[in-house]
């Protein structure tokens, strides 16, 4: 059954433009696993950019290789496992097998990845011989402790400074006799942002709190995050072009890394700090580099519309023939430039981000958006001939109340009384969608001191605002599982004692509930439970910059309803990064 896994992959391989396809002679083979399927790992511009940057390593031959296709899944259980795209190689046959792990509910398959490739589960069983297992991206500078009995090194930062030093001393080991736990202690030394779990005593008392997290030889017990100079760097775009993503016929282009307004419920605009972004005339030069001859121009930021050139970057962008796109807009940002771009590309969606239904709510988690500025929004956008919106909400926020949910409602009514209001002038109607998330406490962010919302209270929350908005015409209510949600919240905010869960998903095919019956692990006791002020945290031995004391000021202002006005690093010096 294994050819038709070939087959497939050789599918994809004939579909792309931007493909790297290297000897393997007297190099260093990665392979660079995006613990998911095809379709949504190469719709992520960080694992593209990864595998395009280890490529360039004249020593270093960088495949891919992603959770196999529902239809061969079988063959790769009883044959060889997941195979590499270049080559069709097994995960076993490469020196290095690094994970991009982008998401807390992808865990599962990365240990789930490491059965599959015939490798050793647990790091501490693995020889010299065996591949190095490494994991980076985001979700593992957040909190990367779930997966440490797995992985023999994780690579905390970003990737631009930290693959060059990580090849570099890679390199090194290489021309000498070691064992792995020399390799690994020398690695640990040598690279700034690497962690490597095994060397770590990690204790807890009989209640499951954690008590001591210290290093068992002469290392530091804070782990420095990495940052790039993204100017310096240059902007990050698509490498590869396939129809085969979300993507399709898109270029991609980051303009910016971070945000510095300060939302308290959103990891990236705490862990990217400070704000970068990148400069006009350098994302015009890499949008006109592309791989392929498409004139749709992706621009992602965490906030688009904040980007200091942004008007001029649209307009450049657009005199070079490209119809442009975002993923969302901040509402008190827009601009009637950046709003026509927009409108002349074809574009037919923008998605704001109100996230609360209330003033109030929005004050608590320092979204410092007025009503009044919301409809402006909406007002500008239809105007500009973009007649759909979507709107994205989370429930489940610290201190939210029923009255808060009620708000929801009425400001979605509000929203699309305006949006109808504008569209007749236009003499073109368009729809309202909702995308409904169960907030999510993230570590490095104010609130990670607060649990998960009880989850029967979400399912309520979500049917009582299906029921108030199904009878508006036009409108859409798009709720995720709050089950996931709760998933994401355990691995978010927990420690080494879930590894054994995570092996007995894989063992229950990903059954949660029967996972969990046949573990000694109490999953409420991470998911619900309320932090103490000067507990210790899984996540604390890693170093961001921004201060512990700073996210619990920023905590305590919330629940005043404080608001805190954006960073602003040429002059702000509040958090501790800068």
């Amino acid at each position: 059954m294994s050819w038709r896994q070939n087959r497939r992959l050789k599918q994809w391989l004939a579909e792309e433009t931007g493909t790297i396809i290297k000897d393997w002679g007297g190099k260093t083979p990665v392979a660079l696993v995006y613990p998911n399927r095809y379709f949504v790992g190469m719709s992520n511009l960080g694992f593209q950019t990864v595998y395009h940057r280890l490529n360039q390593f004249p020593d270093v031959v960088c495949e891919r290789v992603f959770v196999p296709e529902s239809e061969d899944l079988a063959a790769a259980t009883s044959g060889t496992g997941p195979l590499s795209v270049e080559s069709q190689r097994p995960l076993d046959h490469f020196q290095i097998v690094a994970f991009s792990v982008a998401f807390e509910n992808d865990y599962v398959n990365l240990v789930h990845l490491l059965q599959l490739g015939r490798l050793k589960l647990y790091a501490a069983q693995r020889h010299r011989s065996e591949p190095l297992v490494v994991a980076g991206g985001v979700a593992t500078f957040l909190n990367p402790e779930p997966l440490a009995p797995f992985i023999d090194i994780f690579l905390l930062g970003e990737a631009e400074t930290l693959l060059s030093n990580f090849v570099s001393v890679w390199r090194e080991v290489q021309q000498h006799t070691a064992s792995r736990q020399e390799v690994l202690i020398y690695l640990a030394e040598k690279v700034p942002g690497a962690y490597v779990p095994s060397l770590f005593q990690v204790e807890h008392d009989n209640a499951g709190h954690l008590t001591e997290f210290k290093p068992l030889v002469a290392l530091s017990h804070r782990i420095p995050v990495r940052t790039a100079d993204i100017q310096q760097e240059g902007p990050i775009a698509t490498k590869i072009s396939t129809p085969n993503t979300e993507f399709a016929n898109t270029m991609l282009v980051e303009i910016g890394r971070g945000c510095g307004r300060g939302c308290r419920f959103c990891a990236a605009g705490f862990v990217y700090r400070p704000v970068r972004h990148q400069k006009r005339d350098a994302i015009v030069r890499s949008v006109l580099a592309g791989p392929s001859p498409e004139t749709k121009v992706g621009l992602l930021s965490a906030a688009v519309s904040d980007h200091p050139e942004i008007d001029d970057l649209c307009l450049r962008l657009r005199q070079t023939g490209a119809e442009l796109s975002v993923s969302s807009l901040r509402a008190d940002s827009l601009t009637p430039s950046l709003l026509k771009a927009l409108g002349d590309s074809g574009l037919k969606t923008v998605a704001i981000a109100p996230e609360a239904g209330s003033e109030r709510l929005r004050q608590v988690i320092n979204k410092n958006l007025s009503e009044e500025q919301i409809l402006s929004a909406v007002e500008a956008i239809v105007s500009a001939g973009i007649l759909n919106l979507r709107l994205y909400f989370m429930l489940g926020l610290p201190t939210e109340t029923e009255e808060d949910v009620t708000g929801i409602t009425r400001l979605v009514k509000t929203i699309k009384h305006q949006q109808l209001v504008t569209g007749r002038v236009q003499k073109r109607l368009g729809s309202l969608t909702l995308s409904v998330s169960s907030f999510v406490p993230k570590p490095f962010t104010p609130f990670q001191w607060v649990g998960f919302c009880d989850l029967s209270l979400l399912k309520q929350r979500i049917k009582k605002l299906k029921r108030a908005l199904g009878a508006v015409a036009n409108v859409r209510v798009h709720a995720d599982l709050p089950r996931w949600a709760y998933i994401q919240a355990l691995l978010a905010r927990g420690d080494r004692q879930l590894a054994p869960l995570l092996v007995a998903v894989v063992k229950n095919g990903g059954n949660w509930p029967k996972a969990i019956k046949t573990v000694n692990v109490n999953p409420e006791f991470y998911v619900y439970r309320e932090r103490e002020r000067e507990e210790l945290l899984p996540w604390d031995f890693i170093d961001h910059g921004v201060s512990k004391q700073y996210l619990w000021s920023e905590y305590q202002k919330a629940l005043a309803l404080e608001t805190t006005p954006p960073c602003e690093p040429e002059d702000c010096k509040r958090c501790g990064v800068c």
